[in-house]
């Protein structure tokens, strides 16, 4: 038996478990097979990378490192739901299948990342779906109901519209005798192909998996999702499943990229990024609730690593460890909002303050991880995104760099004006009223997190940018062997 037979077999066996017993006692506990299950398969797949173990599984750089950022944040998501569902003191039942949903979650984005045919690829991304809904759903009140069926909705339609995407792929493969959808045979064949064909695929493609990535066009669902559910939800929706619905659009892009239509899928690319700032930038300047705040937070980030992609040469290296570092800073922030939840039992700007006071590493935490999440130095994101500016002035695309630039002033503002106003405003009863105490050793999951973001914009690990490079080395116009963050 392979590894992925025993790392899906295991999962089912989990997900199986978990709905079968329905004690939350078990139901935890079952986490502990599974998180070493996941690390299991981790760390096999980073001594087999791109070996083709049957016709639908393969692992290459691109997808071990997100497998790498996914297991990583499993063990935090975990925590932070236990005690979630601990404090809402949540029946067997519902934490049972709460848990299992959780686990299936993960395992169904594990699956994106390491399937090597593009049908067994969109069968994991609409499987995404229906886990991901089960979590919204958990708090089972009327915002979380109307949150998950309109994610079940708009999620399937846009799954659908992709598929219709591989369809005319598969239209066009007919030209180059290509009989199914393997990756590495469509990648070899596509400069065969129909060009018009291919523009189409790649149109719904980017429009369909938009709603897993959150950017333009489908990605209010998206937004509504992370408000609506739990907060370690909104953390592995930020932090996890963006990066999935990415790799899902880089597929398409990789076997497109040797074709006659990469400079019209660049342009495509840079609107789609471009617009997706503009409108996380114009929500936000209204939007008085922080995880709606932390949302459309990620529609921006999202709307900068298309830029990258489109960018080419040192822009395929900052989409990457972007999107890594974001999602680090992104989860560990949605774990703290839960935190700040507890506190004030509300989500709403103007019912919040002093929370430096309050919780003082938390606080902390809400404080380095708005610098980060702004790309201001020693963030992380500060590297990716100069570098992300650069691709675009060596690109030529001054007018989008700049109009970018501005228009992430904006973000910060919005941003900076939210979160000080949560940290720092007094509180009229502050003296009178007895908040919650949150136990420290709570946020340490976070601080782990952000130290990691801080640490590689202080000091970029070689051996990441290194591996970075060897991932996208494959890609046209690459700038990459004189180019060091």
């Amino acid at each position: 038996m392979n590894s992925q037979a025993i790392y899906f077999t295991g999962a089912a066996l989990t997900i199986a478990a978990m709905c079968l017993v329905k004690n939350k006692v078990f139901s935890h506990l079952l986490f502990l097979p599974f998180t070493g299950l996941q690390v299991y398969f981790c760390l096999h797949a980073s001594r087999h990378l791109n070996v083709v173990q049957d016709a639908y599984f393969k692992v290459d750089e691109v997808g071990l490192i997100f497998l790498i950022v996914t297991t990583i944040l499993l063990i935090p998501t975990v925590l932070h739901s236990y005690i979630y569902a601990q404090c809402r003191q949540e029946s067997g039942r519902s934490v049972a299948y709460h848990n299992a949903a959780l686990v299936g979650l993960f395992t169904t984005m594990t699956g994106v990342l390491v399937s090597a045919n593009l049908g067994m690829m969109w069968g994991f991304l609409e499987a995404t779906t229906l886990c991901a809904t089960v979590l919204i759903y958990f708090k089972r009140d009327a915002e979380a109901l109307e949150a998950a069926w309109k994610y079940v909705f708009v999620c399937s339609i846009g799954i659908a519209i992709a598929f219709i995407g591989i369809l005319f792929l598969g239209i066009a493969a007919q030209d180059a005798k290509v009989l199914n959808f393997n990756m590495d045979e469509l990648v070899a064949t596509a400069g065969a192909m129909n060009p018009l064909w291919l523009k189409l695929s790649f149109i719904l493609i980017v429009t369909g998996f938009s709603v897993k990535m959150g950017v333009m066009p489908l990605f209010n669902v998206d937004i509504d999702a992370k408000d609506a559910a739990p907060s370690p939800i909104g953390a592995i929706l930020s932090g996890g499943l963006l990066n999935v619905g990415f790799v899902a659009i880089f597929r398409f892009y990789e076997i497109f990229a040797t074709t006659a239509i990469l400079a019209w899928m660049n342009t495509f690319l840079l609107i789609t990024g471009l617009l997706s700032i503009l409108f996380a930038a114009a929500y936000m300047q209204k939007v008085k609730n922080f995880k709606r705040l932390l949302a459309y937070s990620s529609l921006e980030h999202a709307g900068i690593v298309l830029l990258a992609l489109a960018s080419g040469g040192i822009g395929y290296v900052a989409m990457i460890l972007h999107l890594i570092l974001h999602s680090f800073v992104k989860a560990s922030l949605f774990y703290q909002i839960g935190q700040v939840y507890r506190v004030f039992a509300s989500k709403r700007v103007e019912q919040t303050g002093n929370y430096f006071k309050i919780n003082p590493w938390g606080g902390l935490v809400l404080l380095l991880g708005f610098f980060c999440m702004t790309a201001m130095p020693p963030s992380g994101l500060f590297i990716s995104e100069f570098y992300t500016f650069k691709a675009l002035i060596a690109q030529g695309s001054w007018a989008v760099a700049i109009t970018a630039l501005g228009l992430l002033s904006f973000i910060v503002f919005a941003l900076g004006r939210n979160f000080l106003h949560l940290l720092f405003t007094p509180l009229p009863d502050f003296g009178s009223r007895v908040y919650p105490r949150i136990n420290p050793l709570e946020s340490l999951t976070q601080w782990v997190l952000i130290l990691a973001v801080l640490y590689v914009g202080i000091h970029p690990p070689a051996a990441l940018t290194d591996f970075i490079r060897l991932a996208v080395q494959h890609l046209p116009n690459q700038t990459l062997a004189s180019t060091k963050p």
